[in-house]
Formats: structure tokens, sequence, C-alpha cells
């Protein structure tokens, strides 16, 4: 009995194991490095207001009532937004990796899993995978009538810039 019991033990953590890696797999950078909790999802559809290479994952779209909508998003290194805003504002949620967030006129903050960030409406930012690490966050938003305006492409230079001056922020 007790050598049945050890069995199935051992058998529960390696099928663990081996689930956990099959999990990773599907979100790792080609270190082996970077795990999220959700799904890397397909390239980004609105890739034309992105810089490089990102991922969306649409969680909830808000449909069947519901009043806000979540969606993952994952930043390779160096691909950001467009310079954009919301008529609604929008909050994120950040799960993995590490990033940059700029607010136009502010000074850039470094976003890591747990941080949120509250973007009050129609205020001018950016959000981005770090110079060398990858970034993913939740994006939740108003699902009714929240517009993104999107604005000019953020620069080489001005990415550089908002690396160089980010700093560790609370949330607030």
């Amino acid at each position: 009995m007790k050598k049945t019991i050890l069995a199935v033990l051992v058998a529960a953590t390696l099928g663990e194991i081996t689930m956990a890696k099959e999990i990773k797999a599907t979100n790792l950078n080609e270190k082996n490095e970077f795990v999220q909790p959700f799904e890397l999802g397909e390239l980004n559809p609105y890739g034309k207001f992105f810089t490089g290479t990102t991922y969306l994952n649409t969680l909830d779209d808000g449909s069947s009532g519901r009043k806000v909508s979540i969606a993952n998003v994952t930043f390779e290194p160096c691909s950001r937004t467009d310079w954009h805003t919301h008529s609604k504002g929008q909050a994120l949620v950040i799960t993995a990796g590490s990033g940059i967030y700029k607010s136009w006129g502010k000074r850039a903050r470094i976003i890591e899993p747990g941080d949120i960030v509250k973007i009050n409406p129609d205020e001018k930012h950016f959000h981005a995978g770090g110079a060398t690490t990858w970034m993913a966050h939740l994006s939740i938003m108003d699902a009714n009538d929240n517009k993104t305006v999107w604005l000019e492409k953020v620069s080489d230079e001005e990415f550089k810039n908002a690396v160089a001056e980010a700093i560790k922020q609370p949330n607030k």
C-alpha cells in the first residue's frame, strides 16, 4: 500500500513538473527566462500601432453586458506602443517581465510584475518591453465607447531616453 501511494505521488509530481514545463514552453524567450500566467496569444493584429513584435490574447472583450475588456499584451524587448490616449482611461497590471511606461511630460517608470499603472482619460502615453527584457501586462479598459486615439510613433531616441530615465515608482 505504501509503495502504491508513493508511486502515485511520484507520478503526480512528475506529471505536474511536465505540465509546468509545457506551460512555460509556450511563453519563453530564447534564453528560457520569460514566464507569464496567460497564453502568449496571436501576433498583435494592431501591430501597425506598435514598433517591434507584440502579442495579443483577448481574455474578455466585454460582450454580453460586461463593462470591461481585458487583454494580455506581451512585448518583446524594445517593442512598444505608439503614443496614444484612451477617452475613458486604462489600467495596466504587469504580470511578467520588466518594461517601461511613459506618460507625456513625466518621468518614465519601470514596470514589473505586481505593478499597476492607472492611466487617466486622454492621458498621452506609451508602454513597452525593456531594452533587453520581455514584458506582459493585462490591459483593462471600459468596453463601452472607450476610444483609443493612436498618435505618432515613439522614436528610437524617445525610447532610449525613457529607458535611461526610468525609475521604479510606487503604485498610486
